[in-house]
């Protein structure tokens, strides 16, 4: 094989190596960036029920300081009785007795009531934090693996790019210039072989007489088509026999 040629396959291997790296560094924050959307969202709802609890709680505190405030102007109020001096101030402050305790009796209720409430959800909120456990788990797992997989194609690429200064600076200038404008234009492939007088590139067939040219000529030759750099590679003779 043509020295150039194998120089350009070489530089080929290495573009296309260096070309994946680069693909899969895109790909992997974008995993990131779905890894943490989805936490957050478990974390959200997690905490909105977490803090739902916690609201109840606090409104059950607050039932037992208006239960306190109760017990203390029930206590103020009977206290008040032993010092009347006619009936209807008495009268007035059993009106305000009765008020306070029926008042009193109401908050009790619906202390009672969150209570329940308090006790179902804490239950719940037991089932919620052992799921969110799980998936926060399985977050930082799969978060420190993409992290290190950033890690290790970071040095791939660094090695990677190495290699193809090297190579690029081995090769002839006007050879790599030559190479680097057909891999513009061809999407990255640009050196092919062309097997039964049929480009690998394009697949279109090329001249008869270019193709027997392949196998005896010195010079770089091109696809009249696709003008990819090409070079004559036949199928072993037994390929396809069983």
């Amino acid at each position: 094989m043509h020295k150039d040629l194998q120089s350009l396959i070489t530089l080929q291997e290495s573009d296309s190596k260096l070309s994946r790296a680069v693909a899969e560094k895109k790909i992997l924050p974008e995993r990131m960036a779905k890894l943490e959307t989805a936490y957050l969202e478990s974390k959200k709802e997690f905490d909105q029920f977490q803090n739902s609890f916690n609201d109840l709680k606090n409104q059950y505190r607050d039932k037992e300081r208006q239960l306190k405030q109760g017990h203390d102007d029930l206590r103020k109020a009977k206290d008040r009785l032993e010092s009347v001096k006619n009936n209807k101030e008495y009268q007035a402050i059993l009106k305000e007795i009765e008020g306070i305790q029926q008042k009193k009796e109401d908050v009790e209720l619906e202390g009672i009531m969150l209570l329940d409430v308090i006790d179902k959800k804490s239950e719940e909120l037991k089932e919620q934090e052992k799921s969110f456990q799980g998936v926060e788990g399985k977050y930082e797992h799969d978060r420190a693996f993409i992290m290190d997989e950033l890690q290790k194609l970071d040095q791939r690429m660094e090695t990677c790019q190495q290699e193809n200064d090297s190579l690029r600076a081995a090769a002839a200038e006007a050879l790599v210039k030559k190479y680097d404008a057909i891999r513009k234009l061809c999407r990255d492939v640009v050196v092919v072989p062309v097997r039964k007088e049929v480009c690998q590139g394009c697949h279109m067939n090329i001249p008869p007489q270019m193709y027997n040219e392949l196998q005896t000529s010195a010079a770089l030759m091109s696809c009249p088509h696709c003008n990819r750099i090409i070079y004559r590679e036949e199928p072993p003779e037994n390929a396809g026999s069983g």
